[in-house]
């Protein structure tokens, strides 16, 4: 254990989600831009996030061990707000990949939000 955390749950906390952040979520991130690039986004997009979403719960397994006693320590509206801060990236990622499977987030669509 660290001297900078608190807790072994805590360290396992963290390389949880710097994992899901710094290498899923990026990733999550750059298939979504790769899905816009064939004719048809959704099912490519859909094949993503299922692979995602696998590999995020296979990797996951020490986190769930001790998942119900780290989340009571974010408790109400702003302790989720702040559990859901420290997955940022991964669930921006997750997010652009749901859009784009789902047809509302398009290349039309980005070029037609963009200014210039």
């Amino acid at each position: 254990m660290s001297v900078l955390h608190g807790s072994l749950e805590d360290e396992i906390a963290d390389r949880y989600f710097s994992f899901a952040n710094d290498v899923i979520g990026v990733l999550g991130v750059s298939l979504a831009a790769t899905a816009l690039q064939f004719e048809r986004p959704p099912p490519f997009a859909a094949i993503f996030f299922a692979v995602l979403f696998v590999w995020t719960f296979s990797k996951g397994g020490e986190y769930r061990r001790i998942a119900k006693r780290y989340v009571v320590r974010y408790r109400g509206f702003v302790g989720m707000l702040l559990l859901l801060w420290r997955l940022n990236i991964y669930l921006t990622g997750f997010a652009l990949l749901f859009l784009v499977m789902s047809g509302s987030l398009t290349k039309e669509v980005i070029y037609a939000a963009w200014p210039w």
